[in-house]
């Protein structure tokens, strides 16, 4: 009895070969499914990662901002550039001040100070020329006598007496403007009549009288 040996080439040989062949493609085909899967689920993994929304940033129009301090409120103060009224619009009061004439004056370049009654009765201009950013202003209220630049003045001879108030130290502008203060006076001095006013140190101007009731009188300058 005669015993074939199978070849690994032989007939025997090639099914065995097809079939390993087979088994080593569903092994391939097994391992790239499986390697598929993996990367479906990194990608699907990624995918819910990127479909994660988040809250965009608030626009700069819905965000609210926390109102301003008001640090800007203004003192007001007599002598600071800017805080003063026009003299135009001033009430013509007692101790008012303003920037510029009144109606119904004319200004002077000239000079450095001047007086006019104004157009109430009891009270006048003074008008004091200079720096705007520290002008010169003059006391609420005039005296009769009581002195100035030439020494004493008695009461009984009529003078009309303004105190200055010096000017605010620090550095002035070099500007030339008028400043105008309202002044009261005694009842007896406001008379219709010519009346010299004693203006601090600067001198003495004789004060004409209003041309009319409700008018203020012309300014009487003091020569520079």
């Amino acid at each position: 009895m005669k015993i074939r040996r199978m070849d690994r080439s032989g007939a025997t040989a090639r099914p065995l070969g097809r079939a390993g062949a087979a088994a080593l493609g569903l092994g391939v085909t097994a391992a790239l499914a499986l390697s598929g899967c993996a990367q479906s689920d990194v990608g699907g993994s990624e995918a819910a990662d990127s479909s994660v929304t988040t809250s965009p940033a608030p626009e700069e129009s819905d965000m609210v901002s926390p109102s301003p301090t008001d640090g800007t409120e203004e003192s007001g103060g007599a002598g600071e550039d800017g805080k003063l009224p026009q003299a135009a619009d001033m009430e013509v009061t007692a101790g008012s001040t303003g920037r510029g004439l009144p109606p119904g004056l004319e200004g002077n370049t000239s000079s450095t100070i001047g007086a006019a009654w104004a157009p109430v009765e009891g009270l006048l201009y003074v008008v004091t020329n200079g720096s705007s950013s520290c002008p010169t202003f003059a006391e609420p209220e005039a005296t009769l006598g009581s002195g100035g630049k030439s020494g004493g003045v008695d009461a009984e001879n009529g003078v009309l007496t303004v105190q200055l108030v010096p000017p605010s130290d620090g550095i002035c502008t070099m500007d030339f403007v008028p400043t105008t203060t309202v002044v009261e006076v005694p009842a007896e001095s406001d008379t219709g009549e010519a009346v010299p006013v004693v203006l601090g140190d600067k001198g003495t101007v004789e004060l004409e009288p209003r041309p009319a009731e409700g008018e203020p009188g012309p300014v009487a300058w003091l020569d520079s």
